[in-house]
């Protein structure tokens, strides 16, 4: 089987693969697709789109704000996606998968199956204005098979009936930069209680887990984001972007992480969670988004939204009842076993995924 896998427009494989060399991202390839190869699949993938500077700049930016989705990435990758030489097409996100059905419309030209991958799209679908979500379930009608990676979100888009085809996709960690690593007992005996937190997604609940936290001695908190808010820094908060290695180090260093999380429908904390259970971290995480579907209460401490008493509570017994802890870490690995929640799970799914919709398509 031949696959075309579309990458979001910043995404060049060849540097990609010289970042993974050093050190820097999870995979060999963005989201790990390369595994593919492994059953049996020849994978290509879309050339990144340099973005212009000045007016040309200014006009591609604004393009992409009033269609929602990156025609102009698709269109510099068109001889690629409607040359008919792929069995399939996968997507990443909806910003790619929108503009191949637009301009796939629009030339009036022919192309592979496709599997059109959704990241924010139900987040934001309420706010999308009446002719938006009727243009956007237009083009969607069109895609072979939609997939998302929460139960929330595909449940919602099942209920639009945005495609003949919706189905859940499973998310995974790459274990060739962080392989199962033993839990271990992190007992802050003696010392203050060490608590990480990670990412840059706008879904992170900083407001809660500052409150929680912010100027309590007994707990030393890194915080890896640059999109932590300034008005929340603390005097026992060190804050700032982490390298790969640097995360590395810090998940070696947390006696916990915690995943503070605003609502939202596309199991946002997901990359975060996955890592820190496969380094043998506890993790206390805010319940919302899906991530009870990859994960039960027996491998990690739920907690509920904006419930700051509660996640400092949490946190607390993590090292107050190291057994209880230990426990749940083993569970959280023998959980990413036995469903394969690994980058190269995820890429195995895609090709059964294709191989059901290529197997149903008649021409």
């Amino acid at each position: 089987m031949k696959v075309l896998v579309i990458l979001p427009r910043g995404l060049d494989v060849v540097k990609w693969r010289e970042e993974f060399d050093n050190g820097n991202v999870p995979d060999e390839t963005p989201y790990g697709y390369h595994h593919a190869e492994k059953y049996g699949c020849t994978v290509d993938f879309s050339a990144a789109t340099i973005t212009p500077t000045g007016l040309t700049g200014f006009l591609d930016r604004g393009l992409r704000r009033l269609l929602g989705f990156d025609i102009r990435h698709i269109w510099l990758n068109r001889h690629r996606i409607f040359n008919q030489t792929y069995d399939v097409i996968w997507t990443h996100t909806e910003y790619e998968h929108l503009a191949i059905l637009a301009l796939s419309k629009l030339m009036c030209s022919g192309r592979a199956p496709l599997i059109a991958q959704s990241i924010w799209l139900m987040d934001d679908w309420a706010e999308y204005s009446q002719p938006r979500r009727w243009f956007y379930k237009l083009l969607m009608s069109q895609a072979e098979v939609a997939t998302f990676h929460s139960p929330e979100n595909t449940a919602m888009a099942k209920r639009l009936k945005l495609s003949s085809r919706v189905e859940l996709m499973h998310f995974g960690v790459s274990l060739d930069s962080f392989p199962l690593k033993a839990p271990r007992a992190r007992v802050a005996a003696g010392r203050r209680v060490r608590v990480l937190a990670l990412g840059n997604d706008k879904h992170r609940d900083w407001l809660t887990f500052s409150s929680a936290f912010g100027g309590r001695e007994n707990f030393e908190v890194r915080i890896g984001s640059c999109k932590f808010p300034q008005n929340l820094k603390s005097r026992n908060f060190e804050i700032g972007p982490m390298s790969q290695s640097e995360i590395r180090l810090a998940y070696e260093w947390a006696d916990c992480v915690v995943v503070p999380l605003k609502r939202n429908v596309h199991v946002s904390g997901l990359t975060t969670l996955l890592e820190s259970i496969a380094m043998g971290v506890p993790v206390v995480v805010t319940d919302v988004g899906g991530l009870r579907d990859y994960f039960s209460d027996e491998c990690v401490r739920y907690v509920k939204p904006l419930d700051a008493i509660t996640l400092g509570k949490e946190v607390q017994k993590i090292v107050e009842n190291p057994e209880q802890s230990f426990k749940k870490a083993i569970a959280a690995q023998r959980r990413i076993q036995e469903i394969n929640l690994t980058s190269c799970g995820f890429a195995e799914r895609h090709v059964h995924l294709s191989q059901s919709m290529l197997k149903n398509i008649t021409y």
